[in-house]
């Protein structure tokens, strides 16, 4: 990794603006929601690490940002067509890389691959857009980085009851929503047989194996597909 390339991707970064909007997020997600983390033990010290999760809702990231212990690095989808107006601001606030999907993104890659090689952690929705449960099949994109860089993987899921209902569930039920972000165990990545350029299969095999991971960590009426791969 040249030192250009360092200088040109930092980590961390924008610890101050990122150390402020965490403290923020922590106290809505405490006011709003019953928030536990399950699986700390799970969690290593520190990179490099990929952390994969699902995407149910655009609330992930930020309960993410909330349970984890290091400084992350984000790949996101820079359209965010499902988020509130109000909040389009985050990215260019907390300072996400960008992607396009159906793209090549080398200037994403460039990025991730420049924050792994400084033992960094880098945060990634194999799956893309948000959407309603259960888990979909994931995009190339996370698979692909992991085979080229061979960093470990922690799956995560990150869900709540309600649907993340957060005001609907206090004004009907009068109490809050349950939200839950579990930490599964690291795992190592497939062995490519060329990780400048990994085939096709290797890059289908590893991101089913990135999404069976997910699943182990979500209740089984979100695991989708996912969870019937676990057991056979």
């Amino acid at each position: 990794m040249t030192a250009d390339r360092i200088e040109k991707y930092p980590y961390p970064r924008n610890l101050f603006r990122r150390g402020v909007l965490k403290a923020g997020i922590g106290f809505l997600t405490h006011l709003m929601s019953r928030f536990t983390v399950i699986g700390r033990e799970n969690v290593p010290a520190g990179g490099p690490l990929i952390v994969i999760a699902n995407h149910f809702h655009f609330l992930d990231a930020a309960v993410l940002i909330l349970a984890a212990p290091w400084p992350l690095e984000f790949l996101a989808d820079f359209e965010m067509p499902n988020v509130p107006p109000p909040l389009k601001f985050f990215p260019d606030f907390y300072g996400t890389y960008d992607v396009a999907q159906g793209t090549p993104n080398l200037e994403a890659l460039r990025a991730s691959t420049a924050v792994l090689a400084q033992g960094g952690v880098l945060g990634i929705f194999p799956e893309g857009r948000v959407h309603q449960p259960p888990l979909k099949p994931a995009l190339p994109g996370a698979a692909f980085l992991a085979l080229r860089t061979g960093a470990p993987i922690l799956p995560v899921g990150i869900y709540s009851n309600n649907h993340w209902d957060l005001f609907g569930t206090i004004r009907q039920k009068g109490r809050r929503l349950r939200s839950y972000c579990h930490f599964g165990q690291v795992f190592e990545p497939l062995q490519a047989q060329n990780p400048r350029r990994p085939t096709r299969e290797e890059i289908g095999l590893m991101s089913d194996q990135m999404m069976v991971a997910i699943a182990n960590q979500l209740p089984q009426e979100m695991q989708g597909d996912y969870g019937s791969k676990r057991q056979a």
